[in-house]
C-alpha cells in the first residue's frame, strides 16, 4: 500500500519532512491504523504522535476527516495541528 503523507507546522519540524511517499508492507484501513503500524517500528516520534493524535487534525485527499475514516492505496494523508489565530 502506498500513501502520500504530508506534515505541517510542528510535525514537519519534529519529523524533518513536509511530504513523503510511504510504501507499507500491508494495507491499513484508517489513519489511526496507519499511525499504529508506524509506531511499531519507526520510532519514538510515531509513538508520541499516536498517543497525541486527538490534538491533531487529519485530512484524506484534501478533505477533513476523522482518525477512523477509511483510506485506500494512493491516498494523500495530511496531519496538522489545529489552526489558531490571534
Amino acid at each position: 500500500m502506498k500513501l502520500k503523507l504530508l506534515f505541517f507546522a510542528s510535525l514537519r519540524e519534529r519529523f524533518g519532512f513536509s511530504y513523503k511517499e510511504i510504501t507499507l508492507a500491508k494495507d491499513v484501513k484508517s489513519p489511526e491504523e496507519f499511525l499504529q503500524l508506524m509506531s511499531l517500528g519507526a520510532g519514538e516520534d510515531w509513538i508520541k504522535l499516536l498517543e497525541d493524535k486527538n490534538l491533531y487534525k487529519v485530512a484524506i485527499n484534501q478533505n477533513l476527516a476523522s482518525w477512523g475514516d477509511g483510506i485506500n492505496d494512493g491516498d494523500e494523508l495530511a496531519i496538522f495541528p489545529p489552526i489558531t489565530g490571534g
